[in-house]
Order: C-alpha cells, then structure tokens, then sequence
C-alpha cells in the first residue's frame, strides 16, 4: 500500500517538478574589447615618475586603430636651483591595436615644436559600458616604455585617461 501511494505522490508531483524547474541559463561569452573600443575623445592626466612633471592632454580615437593629439606639459626647468617649471606643449599621432582582453600598445609620434620621436606605450581598459552589443572604453591607463624625451634624468610616464561624453546620451 505505500509503494502504491509513493507512486501516485511521484506521479501527482513529476509535471511540478519538470515544469517548473528553473531552466538553466546558458553562458554567454562575453565580447570582447576592439580597436572600436576605443572611440571618442579622452582627457588624459600623465604623471611624470614620482610627480616630477605632470601632463595634461587630449586624445581623439577613430575606433578604427588611428589617433590624435595635444598635450600639454609642467616639468622641472633644467638646472634652475628655485623649482623653477616650464610649460611644453606638442602634438602626437599613431595608430593603436586592442587584444580582446582589453590589453593593448600604442605607437605615436610625438611631436614638441621641430622635433619628433617615435614612442611605443602599454595599455590596459579599466573600465568600460557596453553600447549596442559592443564595449566602449570608459577609462584606460598606460605606462611608456621609454624614458621621457621631454622630462630628463631616465623618467618613465604613466597616464590615466577618462572618455569624455560624446553627446547626452553617451
């Protein structure tokens, strides 16, 4: 007698059990960063080893792997013995390529009055919104690989940058 009612308990509960099961939820895979990641402008903020000299830039990306810019910087006065500073400021151009992890290297001319010089900087995305399926970087920081050309004695620079607002909507 009670095989027979766990049987009918079993068969009374099976369709609950089956249908109102959560179903489970397949994984997406997450897309991945693109040289169109990068898209827009971006204000930068580069600090020149232990705030030695400090930058200060624009950066328009094409998302297609080209950009430009202009940047500004505040850097000790060669020799001055009263922390007198100089203002430089130039223009930079290159291309970028974007591994899917968000990983990535620059390379640009800089360009400070006559004088240009082929740099090569690091990146990684630290932030980003996904936009029609497609993920916009939001903030990225940098190290160069060289020593400054512009603030002297071996300094390396690392930057910060932070995309700004394309339209309301952005």
């Amino acid at each position: 007698m009670l095989s027979k009612k766990l049987v009918l308990a079993t068969l009374a509960l099976a369709p609950t059990l089956f249908l109102g099961a959560p179903k489970a939820n397949a994984q997406s895979t997450p897309p991945c960063y693109t040289v169109a990641s990068l898209d827009g402008d971006y204000a930068i903020v580069g600090t020149y080893g232990a705030n030695v000299g400090v930058a200060f830039g624009k950066r328009t990306l094409d998302g297609k792997g080209s950009f430009t810019g202009t940047f500004t910087v505040n850097k000790p006065t060669p020799g001055s013995t009263t922390g007198e500073r100089t203002i430089v400021s130039g223009t930079q151009a290159g291309t970028y390529t974007v591994n899917c992890n968000g990983t990535g290297v620059i390379s640009r001319i800089l360009t400070v009055g006559t004088t240009q010089t082929l740099q090569y900087d690091d990146f990684v995305i630290t932030g980003s919104v996904l936009k029609d399926g497609r993920l916009i970087a939001t903030s990225v920081a940098d190290a160069q690989r060289t020593p400054s050309t512009i603030v002297a004695g071996g300094i390396f620079l690392s930057r910060v940058w932070t995309r700004v607002p394309q339209a309301p909507e952005d």
